[in-house]
């Protein structure tokens, strides 16, 4: 037999064949009580306010992780009331929503619940806003314009040349190539005081440019000298192929104490050699990636470097690349 109760939400008097433990006279009642109200407006079937807040987000041009991590709600709500609801009808809850960059209107392009940009072009360019909060916009800057057109006329390439300026690198290639051509390039030693580390070295021709470069940029340290062997040598870098070049090449006593400095042919591995407490100590120190920057042989036989400007010197590499050309 049946009975007679009263839901707990609505108040109704409903009558129910089993004698369950009713509480709510239908389903619409239970999910009321549990989840509130169905909020009526132009978004359908939103029970909970934030779900509203979040959706609004989404029409601004948010996606739905950052939507729903500005209202505090956990973003499988979000994913769950759009694909019971939002998929459906996507061309008209998010019919308002424009590009986050320049603002166009994004109705009838595709993904529109997804999509936060208008193009590829206006994506980039916030994914460079991010990096650079404070881009310095020089398109029409004829002064600027002309400061980096002097800088690659001295030397200096592209890439350089915006990351000092601080402009996109776009935009000087762009001036480089519309403008380049117009006078030759002649390389200027003052400024090449501009260039990284990597790149200047390779441009000094004299044992006190490499000093001088070494003692301006490695930090300080042990000051043991090393004596650093300019050239490549063969030989697989073994030790008494080594002790050989010392006695025959340098003209030097290899047990006189200094530490000896090689590199091999390829720029991928530096030897050492020391003589200390009546032995040899030998190390090799290979490259993982990329060549070790080291001394030409038109620089000198051999330089003397404290300890903490030749670990400096090893944590450089060589990048591979066309070399600029000068007129």
């Amino acid at each position: 037999m049946g009975k007679h109760f009263v839901c707990e939400y609505c108040g109704n008097t409903v009558y129910k064949q089993r004698n369950d433990k009713y509480k709510y006279c239908s389903r619409s009642c239970s999910h009321n009580a549990r989840f509130g109200e169905v909020i009526q407006g132009d978004i359908p079937s939103a029970r909970n306010p934030l779900i509203l807040e979040a959706i609004k987000l989404c029409q601004t041009g948010l996606n739905k992780v950052e939507a729903a991590k500005s209202v505090g709600i956990k973003q499988h709500i979000l994913n769950d009331w759009y694909y019971k609801y939002g998929a459906k009808d996507s061309a008209a809850i998010f019919s308002n929503r424009v590009c986050c960059y320049c603002g166009k209107s994004l109705e009838g392009m595709t993904q529109i619940s997804k999509r936060k940009y208008c193009g590829q072009s206006c994506a980039t360019k916030a994914r460079y806003l991010r990096k650079h909060p404070n881009p310095i916009f020089i398109r029409y800057d004829p002064k600027l314009r002309a400061q980096a057109l002097d800088l690659y006329y001295r030397g200096l390439e592209g890439s350089i040349i915006a990351r000092h300026l601080g402009v996109v690198e776009g935009t000087v290639y762009s001036w480089i190539h519309d403008f380049g051509h117009l006078r030759k390039r002649r390389l200027d030693p003052e400024i090449m005081k501009l260039l990284p580390v990597n790149l200047r070295i390779k441009t000094v021709k004299s044992t006190d440019e490499w000093r001088e470069i070494l003692r301006d940029n490695a930090p300080d340290g042990e000051n043991t000298k090393v004596c650093l062997v300019c050239g490549n040598f063969d030989g697989g870098g073994e030790l008494n192929y080594l002790v050989t070049q010392v006695l025959d090449f340098l003209k030097c006593d290899p047990c006189d104490g200094r530490i000896y400095a090689f590199c091999n042919l390829t720029g991928q591995q530096i030897s050492t050699i020391q003589f200390m407490n009546g032995a040899f100590c030998f190390t090799k120190q290979p490259k993982i990636k990329g060549t070790y920057i080291w001394p030409d042989r038109s620089v000198d036989l051999q330089f003397e470097v404290p300890k903490n400007e030749f670990e400096y010197l090893l944590s450089l590499s060589k990048k591979c690349g066309q070399k600029p050309s000068f007129a």
